[in-house]
């Protein structure tokens, strides 16, 4: 099967893609742009699973994402609101275009994470947000399914990576008192969503789903440091003290130690779930307990403390400014021999124009390095060195090892989608400047490699073709 998944790259998402590749199943990960986080590369590098992009607040991009796909997993979401970024535009209309879009590209199945204690008109955005996505859900034509999964714990989660690093970097614990949890493994959860997607199980249903180990909260941040080797004093305050330090993180820090939404959702506890009419049959029924071993298997690696990066007034410091360009066609040859060609950089300067004089090639296996000289808007400019990492024959991620200035980097990727008419090619290229250069510099870039970038990818149509052409003749 070809599955489509949103939120490819997160906790549920990449442990779903990696598994459905594992099982021989085509895997199309949508992507907005280039996600550098650790776990993020590790899914995309996995054999089998490929890129689009797409945006789920872009109904057009998702039905083309969708396009030659059986089912849908809808995964993206998130935990608090940050700029345009709502909860409303992310759960409530980006579920809405996932739906259309799926059902308009001829997708046959769908399968919602939402969340346990999701419902209406309880005071909480976050919980009626999720609530309205599984109402847009179900009253959709496709063959659906609800999953409401409790607290995950799993490889690129958020509760094991946050709990590791306070506890590796704050002297005391500040507890929330007899709070209970159920922390599912997300190995279980992505078990039933395989059983949904794969085998048209639990269509038409709406389950909990929760893990077998109720424990306190408390109790379990204090498994987590002795698992680490980190036992830290637990001070015990109000819930109003938890909702303060959420509203701070918040504003303070990237990605929150805790975000408001996680604290309503404490106060809660997670042992009942509401609104989750159906039951799972015993074989799905989530087996994984919360113990020591589950818990060294979930750790980041390698362990890291909180530190200034963290906070984002001094990210914002050193914020770089991105300026990308993107172009997608159909190439009536083999992905292999797309790939081939743009590996070839001898020939490959024929497509890009912006590639001078190529100075050496380094590989070794499926990663290398190459060195050339550039042009840049037609002007000839100093050589870069960019490292490149492929996956055959799907991908190609590449980045600037050596730029000159005004550059501080340089990303993108080459994503190879196989379909009945020929090969969907995907390029997209970002030049990274610092936050000064990238303010003058961006009204003048931008307009030209937005238009650059789709030129390339034509060029790469107009070869390749021209030459099966020929040699048909």
């Amino acid at each position: 099967m070809r599955i489509a998944v949103t939120g490819g790259t997160g906790l549920v998402g990449g442990h779903l893609s990696v598994a459905l590749s594992a099982a021989g199943h085509d895997v199309v990960v949508l992507s907005r742009g280039i996600d550098k986080r650790p776990w993020a590369r590790e899914v995309l590098s996995t054999k089998g699973i490929s890129v689009r992009s797409a945006d789920i607040g872009d109904l057009e991009s998702l039905k083309r994402a969708f396009e030659g796909c059986e089912a849908v997993a809808h995964c993206a979401g998130i935990n608090r609101e940050l700029g345009a970024s709502t909860y409303e535009s992310v759960h409530v209309a980006g579920t809405s275009n996932v739906v259309k879009a799926a059902e308009r590209a001829g997708v046959d199945r769908l399968a919602l994470v939402s969340f346990l204690r999701a419902r209406p008109d309880c005071g909480s955005p976050y919980h009626e947000s999720k609530w309205a996505a599984e109402e847009i859900v179900r009253a959709s034509d496709l063959e659906w399914t609800v999953l409401k999964p409790g607290m995950m714990f799993g490889r690129g989660d958020h509760m094991l990576d946050h709990l590791s690093k306070a506890l590796l970097t704050f002297p005391v614990y500040l507890g929330v008192g007899d709070r209970k949890v159920r922390p599912l493994a997300v190995d279980d959860a992505v078990r039933i969503l395989v059983a949904s997607l794969v085998h048209g199980s639990l269509m038409r249903k709406t389950v909990p789903v929760m893990g077998p180990t109720e424990i306190g909260f408390d109790d379990a941040v204090r498994l987590v440091g002795r698992v680490i080797g980190k036992r830290r004093r637990t001070l015990r305050v109000p819930i109003a003290v938890h909702y303060l330090l959420a509203r701070l993180a918040e504003e303070l820090m990237t990605v929150p130690l805790v975000a408001t939404a996680q604290v309503r959702i404490l106060e809660e506890e997670l042992v009942e779930s509401t609104m989750a009419p159906d039951k799972l049959s015993a074989e799905l029924t989530p087996s994984t307990p919360f113990d020591e071993a589950s818990i060294l298997a979930g750790l980041p690696s390698p362990l890291q403390r909180f530190g200034p990066r963290d906070l984002r007034p001094l990210a914002k410091k050193t914020r770089r400014i991105s300026v990308c360009g993107e172009g997608s066609t159909l190439i009536r040859r083999d992905p292999r021999e797309v790939m081939e060609f743009v590996l070839d950089v001898e020939r490959y300067r024929q497509a890009d124009h912006k590639i001078g004089r190529v100075h050496w090639i380094r590989g070794d296996g499926n990663t290398g390095e190459v060195r050339h000289g550039g042009r840049f808007m037609g002007i000839p400019a100093p050589a870069v060195t960019l490292g490149f990492e492929l996956t055959p024959f799907s991908r190609l991620d590449f980045k600037g090892v050596s730029t000159p200035w005004p550059l501080r980097g340089f990303d993108g990727f080459f994503s190879c989608e196989k379909t009945m008419e020929g090969t969907r090619v995907t390029h997209r290229e970002c030049l990274i400047f610092g936050p000064v250069m990238g303010r003058i510099l961006k009204p003048l870039i931008a307009p030209w490699l937005s238009g650059d970038t789709p030129a390339e990818v034509k060029r790469i149509k107009s070869i390749l073709e021209g030459e099966a052409d020929r040699s048909s003749r």
